[in-house]
């Protein structure tokens, strides 16, 4: 049996996640990031046999930043450190990620919070039939929430996989997971989304 699941990778790129990325210790600490990209490199393995179609949304800058007008947040923090431009290294994909080139959509054009901002996401969840969507990566309340939150109001129901998403301290976290999160869609660790995945495939 088919399934109309898509899996939405956000910022899995070196300058979050790497030892030496810009921006890894402003999300979390390494551990924190470590766990969220082994649970989300399992999840992924658990689900190339299914119907699962899985997308990659990549925050990627041109060098000198002239799409970015904003003088302070999160997007001025990211100019200011340097991170996530076009070409280098550290607005590359993760290591960890290669393996799954051939089964993983990536969806270029990301510039902003929101991964359907600028990019095909839409267009491809429309060509996929796609009804349900779980979203991992980073940040929690930054990227990570304005997706749902779009996808939402475009009318897909919504999972938030807790165990592969990575926020700025664990307060922020415990926050999201527990209190916005939940006005618009499931929390679920990846295990639980796996099982969902399985029985529908075979009920």
């Amino acid at each position: 049996m088919s399934t109309n699941h898509a899996l939405i990778l956000i910022g899995f790129q070196n300058d979050y996640f790497a030892p030496n990325g810009v921006l890894r210790n402003v999300m979390e600490n390494g551990d924190r990031n470590d766990q969220v990209v082994s649970r989300t490199v399992s999840l992924i393995r658990s689900l190339m046999d299914t119907s699962v179609t899985m997308l990659a949304a990549p925050i990627i800058f041109t060098d000198d930043y002239k799409e970015l007008r904003q003088a302070d947040g999160i997007l001025a923090a990211i100019k200011d450190s340097g991170a996530l431009r076009e070409g280098r290294e550290g607005a590359g994909v993760i290591d960890e990620l290669h393996e799954f080139s051939d089964r993983i959509i990536e969806v270029p054009g990301k510039r902003g919070l929101n991964a359907f901002s600028n990019t095909t996401l839409a267009r491809e969840l429309i060509s996929h039939d796609i009804t349900d969507v779980a979203i991992a990566g980073a940040g929690t309340s930054i990227w990570v929430d304005s997706t749902g939150r779009t996808a939402y109001q475009m009318g897909y129901r919504v999972n938030i996989l807790a165990d592969c998403i990575s926020a700025r301290t664990s307060m922020e976290q415990d926050i999201f997971c527990s209190k916005v999160f939940p006005t618009y869609a499931s929390v679920v660790d990846s295990t639980a989304y796996l099982e969902s995945i399985r029985r529908n495939m075979t009920g």
